[in-house]
């Protein structure tokens, strides 16, 4: 067997061994979040009030080839500036179409009268992802991309308040090469130098 066949049996068998886990990025500035996504990404500023009573359980949105439907259920409440639950203590569900890894947005709480409230929200993943943080204003950004898709994000909310959200965005992130891939580049570059050196020698 040759140099080069042995290096191109010994990176194939690597590629084959490395594990393939999910790995989920999440990202507090919106700049950097969006930075990462190819292009076409939709971004729903919910400006448009639903007035409906009783409040609906889920309102769907989409564009551009992207799709979510917003949930809760206690009701889904909009009023031209955010979307959140119509119910306090009740968790928002939102669920994606296909083809989404990334999400980002303005995740947060709010009383009764729409007015920010500065306590922890957990954010979760389909992907079992978790995130608890405290936001410090209506401002404060959490994204996340992923290389499997994301198909759910659910946002519990504790009790008397009511989990909001504004400006999200859906996408799908640049892909960046596997693992495997750069082992297999790795030892395809030494296994061409090995032969190049062989030649000469």
């Amino acid at each position: 067997m040759s140099t080069l066949s042995r290096f191109a049996a010994v990176a194939a068998l690597a590629a084959a061994t490395l594990p393939a886990f999910a790995a989920t990025t999440t990202f507090t500035s919106s700049a950097a979040f969006l930075a990462t996504l190819q292009p076409g990404a939709y971004t729903e500023t919910f400006s448009v009030a639903n007035p409906a009573f009783p409040a609906p359980t889920s309102i769907p949105y989409s564009s551009g080839g992207f799709s979510f439907t917003v949930a809760a259920t206690g009701g889904v409440y909009t009023s031209g500036s955010l979307i959140g639950t119509n119910a306090p203590a009740s968790a928002l569900t939102i669920t994606f179409g296909a083809g989404t890894t990334a999400v980002g947005g303005n995740f947060f709480l709010t009383d009764i009268f729409d007015d920010f409230v500065a306590a922890p929200v957990t954010l979760t993943l389909s992907d079992g992802t978790t995130t608890t943080y405290t936001p410090t204003s209506e401002a404060t950004y959490r994204g996340f991309t992923s290389d499997v898709a994301i198909t759910s994000l659910t946002f519990a909310a504790p009790a008397a308040n009511y989990a909001s959200l504004d400006n999200l965005t859906v996408g799908r992130v640049v892909p960046v090469p596997e693992a495997s891939t750069w082992a297999m580049m790795a030892l395809g570059l030494v296994g061409m130098a090995a032969f190049a050196r062989k030649r000469q020698g």
